[in-house]
């Protein structure tokens, strides 16, 4: 069974801003669509009905290949009050507007869901359907109908369908995913336009050109580059996994004493403008049937969008000048040494490939537990804040989230000791289970104690590529 929405172009014409004003957009994203099914929305019933289409697939998307263009351009009036003011809107100014439009040489297109909805989410969807006037901009006049089981009767239709990123001819589009519509009526409270609420993004292909064979979906590359690994030097007294926090602490600390100021933003946190840091981890003894989660090692995650004069600097740190002074040891706030070993043992807890899932995995669980990045309210449940955080964190949106009351994985620990908390980390800690779309390559770990060490998966061995 599939679910198909309709999409007549009455003028033949379709309008949608795009990054660059002179390529049109298309084929037509599918979250167009859902976000003018949005603005139509009256009731609770029709937003139940939007919720469900959110939390399925991404749908395809049939219209034609062939498409012409036309472009307009023209001054118009634009709320500044700097320099060439208009001269019938005192106080403001024109501003040059330039726009291009397809024109698909057929004036109908259409979204279709692999997905079996109740009669009365489809009868919602319906009425939705006939009170849209445009999709894109207001003169993409549209008149959208929806179908149970649609047939691909039109000839110069081509079926454009999810594909791996890097698929030869692939394009991206916006599409709808859990919790999209919240954040589009959230943005509507506050006077934020719904342009700017970042959408999730797929890559899609004609059918054309994927062949007749689905290919393997290849992984997903992670937002961090390299895992170095230490281990704890024997023999010695095992420190217990709740002591993470306090063992990613003097890993930072040491790290900041060794790399070479000014330390780059990225490596020590301050002032890199949402750019992924580098993680300070502590590497436990998870996943075995006698795991008791001790420390094992630690890590440092590298990310993948450093500068290279960045990246050199923290090398140098790490491993000393041509890697012959490698980080060696720890100092815990008790002034108890932890000693290190580089490279590490050849022990499966601190190999990488046992953190990054290498060549990839789709199904994750926590090692250690995850601090959610903001508090669950009447809007936002915790399944939306915890994929929310992987998103925030570099990693694609899953399409799968389980919380936990405690650690799966075994010698995963449930809390850390108290008292190792920072004063300013207050909000819940919680394990879950993820399942990502398709392969992706690790480390992974999100949450807003991520950087300590805190939101540290796993990958789950059964879904792992091999």
């Amino acid at each position: 069974m599939s679910l198909g929405i309709i999409v007549r172009l009455r003028g033949g014409r379709y309008d949608a801003a795009c990054d660059d004003p002179m390529t049109p957009e298309w084929p037509p994203h599918p979250a167009r669509l859902y976000c003018a099914l949005v603005a139509s929305a009256h009731d609770d019933a029709d937003r139940d009905a939007l919720r469900w289409l959110e939390s399925v697939r991404p749908p395809e998307v049939w219209a034609a290949a062939e498409i012409a263009t036309a472009r307009s351009a023209g001054y118009v009036v634009v709320n500044k009050t700097e320099k060439k003011r208009s001269q019938r809107w005192p106080g403001r100014t024109n501003g040059l507007r330039q726009r291009t439009s397809a024109l698909p040489r057929c004036d109908t297109f259409a979204v279709v869901w692999d997905a079996d909805p109740e009669d009365a989410t489809v009868g919602r969807l319906v009425r939705l359907a006939a009170r849209v006037p445009y999709v894109g901009r207001s003169t993409s006049l549209a008149e959208v109908t929806v179908v149970r089981d649609p047939q691909p009767e039109r000839p110069e239709w081509v079926r454009y369908t999810p594909v791996p990123l890097g698929t030869p001819g692939s394009v991206s589009l916006r599409v709808p995913f859990p919790g999209y519509l919240t954040e589009l009526t959230a943005a509507y409270e506050e006077g934020i336009p719904a342009w700017q609420v970042r959408a999730r993004v797929v890559t899609y292909a004609a059918e054309s050109t994927v062949g007749s064979t689905p290919a393997e979906p290849e992984a997903a590359a992670g937002p961090y580059a390299d895992l170095l690994i230490w281990g704890v030097k024997r023999p010695m007294v095992a420190i217990p996994g709740a002591d993470l926090l306090t063992v990613t602490a003097a890993l930072r600390r040491a790290v900041l004493s060794r790399v070479a100021d000014p330390v780059p933003a990225q490596v020590s946190g301050h002032g890199a403008d949402g750019r992924t840091h580098v993680a300070f981890l502590a590497l436990l003894d998870v996943g075995h049937p006698h795991a008791d989660g001790h420390l094992l090692g630690v890590g440092i995650a590298v990310p993948r969008l450093i500068p290279a004069t960045d990246r050199r600097a923290l090398l140098r740190g790490l491993l000393g000048a041509d890697a012959a002074d490698p980080l060696s040891v720890l100092r815990l706030r008790q002034g108890q040494p932890v000693e290190l070993q580089y490279p590490a043992l050849p022990l499966r807890g601190l190999r990488p490939e046992r953190w990054c899932g290498d060549p990839g995995a789709r199904s994750w669980v926590t090692a250690t537990p995850m601090m959610l990045d903001r508090f669950p309210n009447r809007r936002l449940d915790v399944t939306e804040i915890i994929a929310e955080s992987l998103r925030t964190a570099g990693y694609p949106l899953p399409d799968k989230v389980e919380p936990l009351a405690g650690p799966t994985v075994s010698g995963g620990i449930p809390l850390p000791r108290r008292g190792t908390l920072p004063p300013w980390a207050r909000k819940p800690l919680m394990h879950c289970r993820v399942s990502f779309p398709r392969p992706v390559r690790g480390p992974v770990i999100a949450g807003a104690l991520r950087y300590l060490g805190c939101g540290l998966f796993v990958p789950e061995a059964e879904h792992a590529v091999h």
